[in-house]
C-alpha cells in the first residue's frame, strides 16, 4: 500500500492463540526457541482418548498455559528481587493457585503441555495419546467437574488462592468449609473440599511442599445433606411416555422406558449397545467401560426395542445403540437429549390437547420438579416394592449396596404396601411358632 509516495508495510496480525498453531484445521503447541530452552517441547493438542481439540478447547489450553508462563515469570522476577535485596536466598512460594494448575497438567488430567522431563515422570506417548502410570485418567465430564469447584475456592476467597499451600492448616480449611456452605450451599462446599483435599493429597504425593506432612482438609467431619429421592408413579412415567410418542419422539419414550427397567445412569444409557437375546436375557454393553448388563427382558421394553428396530429398518440404519435421536440417527449427546427431557417433562405437567381443545392427555402436575435422574430411583424403589432384596436389586442397576439402602430408607419404611407386608410376615411367624431364643 502507498500513501503519498510513501510505503507503509502491512502489519502482522498477533496470534489470537499464543503457542497454538493451526494446521489443516488442528491445533498443535509449537513452543518458542526460548520455551524449547526451558525444556517444552511441541506436541498435537489431543486428549487422551486420540480426539483433536476443538477450537474453544485449543483457546482454552492457550489461556491456561499463558497464566501458568506468566506466573512463573513473575515468581523467578521475584526471586530474582529477593537475590540482590536479601542477604539470604528466599524459597520460591508454592500458592494455593500453582498447585491447582499443576495438579491438572498431571498425568490424570492429560498432561498436555507439561515440560518434557516432567511429562516423562507420569506418562508415555503412545500413538498420540497420553497413557497414565499407575492410574485412569479422568473423565472430561470428572475434570470439568474438579475445574469448576476450584474456581468456587479461587472466587469465594482470592487471598487464600495466591497463599502458600505450606500455610494451610486444620482451622483454615475448616473455616473455608463453613463459609462456602453459608454463601454457597452445603453441597456446594462439600464438592469445593472434596476438590481442594485431592489436590493436597495429590501434592503430597508429589513432594511439592516444604512443610506440609499431611492433608488439613482431610476427615474435617462435614454435614452430610439430606439425599434427593424422587421416584415415578406409573400414572408419572406412563404419562411421559405418552407424551414423547405424541410428540413424534419414541425413542425418548423408549430412554424412560429403558431407565426405569435397567436402573442405569443416564450417561451409560446413552451409550448403551444391544448384544441381543442370550439364554433368555437380554444383554446390554456400556460403549466406554465395556460392562455388560444382562437382564430378563421385560414385556414393556421389548415392545418398545422392537418398535423402534421397526422404525431403524424402515429407514436403512442398522446401528447397535439401543437409543438413537432418531432426527439424526446418531446417538444422542448429553445436552441435546436433557433438553428434549426438559421439554417432554414440562409438556407432561401441562398435558396435550388437540387442536379443538380437547383432551388427548391428562395434565400430571406432579411431574412438576421430576428430574431424569430420578429414573434411577425409580428403579430402585419399583424392585423393592415386587419384593427384590437389596442385593438382587444392586445386580441390575449397578448401584452400591449402601447407596441403593439410602435410596430406599427414606421412602420404603413410611410404604404402607411394605408395612403391611412386614406385618404379614411377622404374624405368620408367630403364628407358627417363631423362636427368640437361639438355644446357644
Amino acid at each position: 500500500m502507498i500513501t503519498n509516495g510513501a510505503a507503509i508495510m502491512p502489519t502482522k496480525r498477533k496470534n489470537p492463540h499464543p503457542h497454538v498453531d493451526w494446521r489443516d484445521g488442528r491445533p498443535r503447541f509449537s513452543p518458542a526457541k526460548t520455551l524449547r530452552a526451558l525444556g517444552y517441547v511441541a506436541q498435537d493438542l489431543k486428549h487422551a482418548d486420540g480426539r483433536w481439540f476443538s477450537r474453544g478447547e485449543a483457546v482454552d489450553w492457550s489461556v491456561d498455559f499463558c497464566r501458568k508462563l506468566a506466573a512463573d515469570r513473575h515468581n523467578a522476577k521475584r526471586s530474582a528481587v529477593a537475590a540482590r535485596t536479601a542477604p539470604k536466598k528466599i524459597a520460591p512460594t508454592y500458592p494455593l493457585g500453582r498447585l491447582f494448575e499443576d495438579w491438572y497438567r498431571s498425568p490424570k488430567f492429560g498432561g498436555i503441555g507439561a515440560p518434557a522431563s516432567a511429562a516423562a515422570e507420569g506418562e508415555k506417548l503412545k500413538g498420540g495419546a497420553r497413557k497414565p502410570i499407575g492410574g485412569k485418567i479422568y473423565t472430561a465430564n470428572t475434570i470439568r467437574d474438579f475445574k469448576q469447584k476450584a474456581r468456587v475456592i479461587e472466587s469465594h476467597d482470592p487471598d487464600l488462592w495466591a497463599s502458600e499451600v505450606d500455610a494451610l492448616d486444620r482451622v483454615i480449611c475448616y473455616g473455608l468449609y463453613e463459609d462456602l456452605w453459608q454463601t454457597r450451599g452445603l453441597a456446594t462446599a462439600r464438592g469445593a473440599m472434596a476438590t481442594l483435599s485431592a489436590a493436597i493429597s495429590w501434592g503430597l504425593n508429589r513432594g511439592k511442599f516444604k512443610r506440609l506432612k499431611t492433608n488439613p482438609a482431610l476427615g474435617l467431619g462435614m454435614a452430610t445433606p439430606e439425599p434427593r429421592v424422587r421416584f415415578a408413579s406409573r400414572a408419572e412415567l406412563e404419562t411421559l411416555v405418552a407424551v414423547a410418542d405424541h410428540m413424534g419422539r419414541p425413542e425418548l419414550g423408549d430412554m424412560f422406558t429403558l431407565a426405569v427397567w435397567t436402573g442405569q445412569r443416564q450417561a451409560d444409557r446413552l451409550e448403551l449397545v444391544d448384544r441381543g437375546l442370550v439364554n433368555g436375557r437380554r444383554v446390554f454393553r456400556q460403549a466406554k467401560t465395556g460392562a455388560v448388563v444382562a437382564i430378563k427382558e421385560p414385556p414393556e421394553l421389548a415392545r418398545r426395542l422392537k418398535a423402534a428396530q421397526e422404525r431403524r429398518q424402515a429407514a436403512g440404519i442398522v446401528s447397535p445403540h439401543v437409543i438413537l435421536n432418531e432426527q439424526t440417527w446418531q446417538p444422542f449427546g448429553a445436552w441435546p437429549y436433557r433438553r428434549m427431557f426438559r421439554i417432554v417433562q414440562e409438556q407432561a405437567v401441562k398435558g396435550v390437547v388437540d387442536e379443538n381443545g380437547r383432551q388427548i392427555i391428562a395434565p400430571c402436575p406432579t411431574l412438576e420438579g421430576f428430574w431424569e435422574m430420578d429414573f434411577r430411583d425409580t428403579a430402585v424403589v419399583w424392585m423393592a416394592l415386587a419384593g427384590a432384596t437389596i442385593p438382587e436389586i444392586t445386580s441390575v442397576t449397578g448401584h452400591s449396596l449402601a447407596s441403593a439402602t439410602q435410596v430406599l430408607k427414606h421412602y420404603l419404611a413410611r410404604h404402607p404396601e411394605m408395612a403391611d407386608n412386614a406385618i404379614g410376615k411377622m404374624m405368620s411367624w408367630y403364628d407358627d411358632g417363631g423362636e427368640t431364643e437361639t438355644g446357644l
